[in-house]
């Protein structure tokens, strides 16, 4: 029975609050961790627009659905899979930003046991430890939450945030295109490109964009 009631929580709506939630707690809590090892706040987003990063977003859904695949697995075995599932997102996003966009938003080389920099056994330990208390303790206050968060409002809610979302981050991979391109000397096509380089210069988006950075030369 809970197990049932656990896929039926899985709706897109359920999902999509909790990519949001996810995106909004990935910033502050790696601006609370900087702040604590550095000593000042740094705001780490990958959206144009809002404190979002999608990357936390897509790992709330993930942790959850898998709390989900997982239910009733031994706390090794969920550990285990939540570890490689983590690893391989991971891994698959870096190269995706490396050969896509000719850019790097993290660099693992200094961690012990690690591949290309784009993984390493630190993160991939952390991601599986953390899988695993999202599954025990979280998913049941999740759930909750979800039961309280039905009816008309947050119905229209998720329809209005998923349109100002997918707007949000079209936007954003044209302006980290435009990034690119300028970096590798690319003119402008049309107006809409002369605006973004001219509203979103190097500066706005290097501030925007702190932790990321692009290669000096193309990957080929």
């Amino acid at each position: 029975m809970k197990q049932k009631m656990k896929e039926e929580h899985a709706t897109y709506q359920n999902m999509f609050w909790l990519f949001m939630i996810g995106n909004v707690l990935g910033v502050i809590l790696e601006g609370l961790w900087c702040l604590i090892r550095t000593g000042y706040w740094e705001t780490h987003v990958v959206s144009m627009w809002g404190p979002f990063c999608i990357i936390y977003g897509f790992g709330a859904v993930g942790f959850y659905l898998g709390s989900v695949w997982l239910k009733g697995k031994s706390p090794v075995t969920q550990f285990v899979a939540f570890s490689l599932i983590a690893a391989v997102f991971e891994y698959v996003c870096s190269w995706v930003l490396e050969y896509g966009l000719h850019m790097k938003a993290w660099d693992y080389r200094r961690h012990f046991l690690n591949i290309e920099g784009r993984v390493s056994l630190k993160m991939t330990v952390l991601w599986g430890t953390l899988g695993v208390a999202f599954s025990y303790w979280l998913v049941p206050l999740i759930d909750q939450m979800f039961d309280r968060m039905q009816g008309r409002f947050w119905k229209a809610a998720c329809s209005c945030m998923s349109i100002f979302m997918a707007i949000n981050l079209a936007f954003t991979a044209l302006c980290l295109v435009r990034w690119r391109d300028r970096h590798e000397g690319i003119a402008p096509q049309n107006y809409v490109e002369q605006t973004i380089d001219e509203v979103y210069d190097d500066y706005k988006m290097e501030k925007r964009f702190c932790e990321w950075s692009l290669y000096l030369t193309i990957v080929l």
